[in-house]
């Protein structure tokens, strides 16, 4: 597990360097399948969308739990004491969209 810190810039978006590239965090770890959380202080908190993913038995609620999970990430991310991605790419394959692995 390897610890990506976050690049803040005055426009507001937050960036981690991802296989010698700059993403974005809020477009970019959340869907990542890589994106194993937020550290804030000393903490980890998981990827909220990617525990609404693994948590959802489908139907019209599914949307509704994505999207909550994805407002609860982009909150965590922009919370002052937010350092990090926790990211399981040892392998530095870079991206890989959480829908493939499902």
């Amino acid at each position: 597990m390897k610890s990506l810190p976050f690049d803040r810039k005055p426009s507001g978006k937050v960036t981690v360097m991802c296989q010698g590239k700059e993403v974005s965090v809020h477009s970019t770890c959340v869907f990542c399948a890589h994106c194993a959380g937020i550290r804030v202080n000393r903490r980890v908190n998981p990827n909220p969308y990617a525990q609404a993913l693994r948590n959802s038995k489908g139907g019209l609620a599914l949307d509704q739990q994505l999207m909550e999970g994805m407002v609860m990430f982009n909150i965590a991310v922009e919370d002052p004491s937010a350092t990090d991605i926790e990211c399981s790419d040892d392998k530095d394959v870079g991206y890989v969209p959480l829908s493939r692995r499902r």
